[in-house]
């Protein structure tokens, strides 16, 4: 029973000193950089953030936030929207829960954004704008065409032109349906895009120069511009 004992406590105490490995920190996604009041799950944020995966970012009125992410890709938000960074895989993806956001995109891997129940693409290289209000959904091809997918059909949006949609609320998507998308209820190709429809200024004629310089938020006050140099 002596020798039980003894064997009982030198395993305990194995238990009790043996080294911790240390939990596995996730690597940030992307670098935020905050003009005014931004705020990251509900905490206002500095000038200079890194932001991870399940990131809620939200801008209050007069703000902006820029998000550069890895591969070239970014993401402007104007003030008063919401948006989540998602991970799955190498693959990251922005949902814009309200208000608009601008997408950058120079990376190897498109960047998707989800909005309003549905998955906007773009082609290729491009800037392309989104606006989200309630049921209302817009979206801009600036540089390059946009892919936006619903659960019951594709449109491409060309340079120059803007999706102007409605979107079925979840419970009202195909019988069936799989792939967590909603449908279009209405939706029209309008030629043109207008200025800055998500509330920010773009200047961006040097886009498509050999060696462009990362777009940025510029301007002390909204509405403010995002310049690609």
């Amino acid at each position: 029973m002596r020798v039980k004992a003894v064997l009982v406590m030198a395993v305990c105490a194995a238990l009790v000193y043996a080294p911790v490995a240390p939990a596995e920190t996730s690597a940030a996604v992307a670098k935020l950089s905050a003009k005014g009041t931004v705020e990251v799950n509900g905490t206002v944020t500095p000038a200079e953030a890194s932001v991870f995966a399940g990131d809620r970012i939200t801008t209050r009125a007069k703000t902006a936030a820029a998000l550069a992410l890895s591969g070239g890709n970014q993401v402007f938000l104007p003030e008063l929207s919401a948006a989540q960074i998602r991970q799955s895989g190498a693959r990251v993806e922005m949902s814009l829960e309200r208000g608009g956001l601008v997408v950058v995109s120079r990376g190897a891997q498109a960047l998707a954004v989800l909005a309003g129940g549905v998955r906007i693409v773009p082609s290729g290289a491009g800037i392309y704008e989104i606006v989200v209000k309630g049921t209302s959904l817009k979206v801009a091809a600036r540089k390059g065409a946009a892919r936006v997918e619903a659960a019951d059909r594709t449109v491409e949006v060309t340079e120059g032109n803007t999706l102007d949609a409605t979107t079925a609320p979840s419970s009202q998507g195909p019988a069936g349906a799989s792939s967590g998308l909603t449908a279009l209820q209405t939706f029209a190709i309008v030629a043109g895009v207008v200025s800055g429809i998500v509330g920010l200024t773009l200047g961006i004629v040097a886009f498509n120069r050999a060696d462009p310089s990362d777009c940025r938020v510029t301007g002390s006050t909204s509405p403010f511009t995002i310049t690609c140099p």
